[in-house]
């Protein structure tokens, strides 16, 4: 947002606001210092633009809480609001305010008194603090990305220099949104050519005494599945000891290798110590391929478990503690068999951050996923 060319458009948008206001109360160059401010707040010396776009709308306007309620999601959730405390609870997002600005995005939503003239249908929340509401849609193409919303404490009269404000600041805080969607898709891009310049040096990726995927390969893998739009919710992962003998067990491993479906992993990590990784396959049945590998491995010690990454994107270390409790048991059998030690609960049903609670459900969008803005403390 701090390039030459986002900063002449937002200054062009900002006179086509001013252009069109006349002076009432509070004079425009209040609507002039507070976007100047944002401007500053998108270089790279200050990059918290949201936070300080937030911010700098409460102090200007006068509200007593500024908050962006993100559509793109499952359900409606703040994810950024100010001020904020501590370990503070997010807003819950009011659901009649948000409906409307869904169905009108190109509007301004303006209610100056929440008890008399609530101006959109459905009822508030019993108890609503606030008196005064001031709301945008923040657009993308044709979809509505976030909602952005000022709330005052008493009722009171909303100017235009009020909404020309709260549209400006709605309008840059769009744009910064798109640009981190395209740094999203660069990272992206990134990973797969990692993964391509691994696979090119096959050399790195492949122990040269089984032909099977190694350490490298893993880290890799890894690194390019979670950050996939479509990476699975649960994959289940097993680790088994089976100590080489050059005289045949090379041989055995390249033969069990072969049995491994596509889109599943058999891989090399150490000496003795092989992972299986099945990203598609339901416990049940990898309960049972996992029985059948171990046969073939020589009825080696072997542990299972669930990986879930989650919304967050956990990786492979996540499981661990499990994995190794799991291999420890099974090593210490008498007669070693598999082990399985499973999570408390098993796959979420839907991706709701454990943090908040599941707001109203928003609009279906299209399947690619946007970049969100991350949860960050006030210092």
């Amino acid at each position: 947002m701090s390039d030459l060319g986002g900063a002449v458009a937002g200054r062009k948008c900002l006179e086509r606001y001013a252009q069109r206001l006349k002076i009432e109360g509070r004079h425009v160059e209040h609507l002039v210092e507070a976007v100047h401010g944002l401007f500053r707040a998108g270089e790279k010396e200050d990059p918290n633009l949201l936070g300080h776009g937030l911010e700098l709308l409460a102090q200007h306007l006068g509200a007593t809480q500024t908050c962006l309620v993100m559509t793109d999601g499952p359900t409606l959730d703040t994810r950024w609001w100010y001020p904020e405390a501590p370990d503070q609870i997010p807003p819950a997002p009011v659901v009649p305010f948000c409906l409307w600005l869904l169905e009108h995005p190109e509007r301004v939503l303006a209610v100056q008194d929440t008890a008399t003239n609530p101006h959109v249908g459905g009822k508030l929340p019993a108890g609503f603090p606030h008196g005064a509401v001031l709301g945008c849609a923040l657009r993308q193409g044709s979809g509505v990305r976030a909602l952005l919303f000022a709330s005052f404490s008493e009722p009171r009269a909303l100017l235009r220099t009020d909404t020309a404000l709260i549209e400006a600041v709605g309008l840059l805080l769009s744009r910064f949104m798109e640009v981190e969607d395209l740094k999203q898709g660069i990272l992206r891009l990134e990973d797969a050519l990692a993964i391509t310049q691994a696979v090119m040096e096959d050399s790195s990726i492949r122990d040269p005494e089984t032909d099977l995927p190694n350490l490298r390969y893993l880290e890799v893998w890894e690194k390019a599945m979670l950050s996939s739009e479509h990476r699975p919710t649960s994959l289940v992962v097993a680790e088994c000891q089976v100590p080489l003998r050059r005289d045949r067990n090379p041989a055995r491993i390249r033969k069990a290798s072969a049995g491994v479906r596509a889109g599943d992993l058999l891989l090399r990590l150490g000496s003795d110590r092989f992972m299986v990784v099945f990203q598609h396959t339901p416990h049940s049945i990898a309960h049972v391929l996992l029985l059948r590998l171990r046969t073939q491995l020589g009825a080696a010690a072997m542990g299972a478990t669930l990986w879930i990454p989650g919304p967050e994107g956990l990786g492979l270390g996540s499981c661990r503690e499990r994995l190794d409790a799991a291999l420890a048991e099974s090593r210490g059998m008498e007669t070693p068999s598999l082990v399985w030690r499973l999570p408390e609960f098993e796959v979420p049903p839907v991706k709701v951050s454990t943090r908040r609670r599941p707001g109203p459900t928003a609009p279906t969008h299209p399947a690619s996923k946007p970049w969100i803005p991350p949860i960050l403390r006030q210092l």
